[in-house]
């Protein structure tokens, strides 16, 4: 009886990639909130808290584009993995132990900003091993499920840590999480990871091969200029939204709770959308389904601005599950198909999360002056407008990617995979 999945890999394989995006997940999912929570305990004021968040997510932008370069020519990615998983959790282990020390503390939310770069290129690397072209966009919607997943797991779980012990406990738990993260990757079968992993992965198309093109000439391609566009336009106006919601909760006299919610309905909702998304994008293609997740987005804000109801605001976040969950899994499989037989696919997933980076930086800054002068509803409107130029432009100008069966070579990596084992 054959132990292959009907999505090119064996369940062993499968249930190591599963694994560790659901525990990476965890890992990154709640840590940014609480070290924040945590360095106020320990005396630290606003101003140098800010000044450390902002150092951990200025070095994971600025590596998103170097990550993606590095992993497309870096051929033992499943240690990379586990050494990016390990950095992280001792890292944020050892937050209560250097809390007194400000230099210790930026050294090390830096580095942990450093590993978790390399958590998302190098799962989508691993998932394009395994299963090749044919069947990257179904195999990203399960992959990213499980990373939603995850997301909920790491937030009850601290919330139930913290109802019983210090703040302290989330640190110590997110390092017990790495070493699992990091022992999952291994489960990954290395015979099944082909094209980039040792000497005995067979040389055949696709992009987890050695670049075949210098990268400039992947960028020259007008498609990879419209999603590049478009991405930035998705996530300068997504971005400050989620906080945005917070803070209107807050505002209107909503609950903790409430405001926990808002975090919760939306990576709730990105599982079931996720694996939808995947399913879909293989059958239908990728441009009508990630044209539904560009188009919600503008209307989504523009509710926001509609309602001052705590419940209807947080009902409207299932509507963001939506559009982060298409985009999570369509926009990286659009990668690879813009990429597939000319290598740099990781070099093109890193540069997508560079711009969504850029987006998530200056959102949040117009989004303060926005609602600080004009008042939220300003600020909703404002930000649909841009969701409306995102839309317009992805709908409007990008084609359609996905490649036809019979474009593809008739033994692909995940053909390969789904053939009868030996006895």
């Amino acid at each position: 009886m054959s132990n292959k999945s009907s999505i090119g890999a064996s369940w062993q394989s499968w249930i190591g990639l599963c694994a560790t995006c659901f525990f990476l997940a965890e890992i990154g999912g709640v840590t940014m909130p609480f070290v924040n929570t945590y360095l106020r305990e320990c005396g630290w004021g606003y101003d140098r808290i800010g000044m450390a968040a902002a150092l951990a997510g200025l070095v994971s932008w600025l590596m998103s584009s170097p990550a993606g370069f590095f992993i497309d020519y870096f051929r033992r990615r499943r240690l990379l993995l586990a050494g990016a998983s390990l950095l992280v959790g001792s890292c944020i282990g050892l937050l209560p132990v250097m809390c007194e020390s400000q230099a210790w503390i930026f050294t090390l939310l830096a580095l942990a900003g450093l590993g978790k770069m390399f958590f998302g290129p190098l799962t989508n690397a691993l998932t394009l091993s395994m299963v090749g072209h044919g069947r990257l966009n179904r195999s990203l919607g399960i992959k990213e499920g499980c990373n939603h997943a995850g997301n909920i797991a790491a937030a009850l779980t601290a919330i139930v840590l913290v109802s019983y012990l210090p703040v302290a406990s989330v640190f110590f738990a997110i390092a017990m999480v790495s070493v699992l993260a990091a022992g999952c990757g291994f489960l990954i079968r290395r015979d099944e990871l082909h094209g980039d992993q040792g000497a005995r992965a067979p040389r055949l198309h696709g992009s987890s091969a050695r670049p075949r093109v210098r990268f400039r000439e992947v960028l020259r391609d007008r498609r990879v200029g419209i999603l590049l566009a478009s991405a930035t336009l998705f996530h300068l106006a997504n971005a400050p939204v989620m906080p945005l919601v917070a803070q209107k909760i807050k505002h209107m006299g909503g609950s903790n709770v409430q405001v926990a919610g808002v975090v919760l309905v939306a990576q709730a909702v990105m599982i079931p959308i996720a694996l939808l998304a995947g399913l879909l994008g293989e059958r239908l293609g990728r441009k009508p389904v990630l044209a539904v997740g560009f188009a919600v987005l503008p209307i989504r804000i523009a509710l926001y601005a509609m309602t001052d109801d705590p419940n209807e605001l947080l009902a409207l976040q299932a509507l963001d599950g939506i559009g982060a969950g298409i985009f999570g899994v369509t926009a990286v499989a659009v990668c690879g198909d813009l990429t597939y037989d000319r290598g740099h696919f990781n070099a093109l997933t890193g540069l997508l999360g560079t711009v969504g980076g850029l987006g998530g930086v200056v959102g949040p800054f117009v989004s303060g002056l926005i609602v600080h002068h004009l008042g939220f509803a300003h600020a909703f409107f404002a930000f649909a407008g841009i969701a409306v130029v995102a839309a317009t432009l992805l709908i409007g100008w990008l084609p359609e990617t996905r490649m036809m069966p019979q474009a593809l070579p008739a033994r692909t990596i995940g053909e390969r995979c789904l053939e009868p084992e030996s006895a």
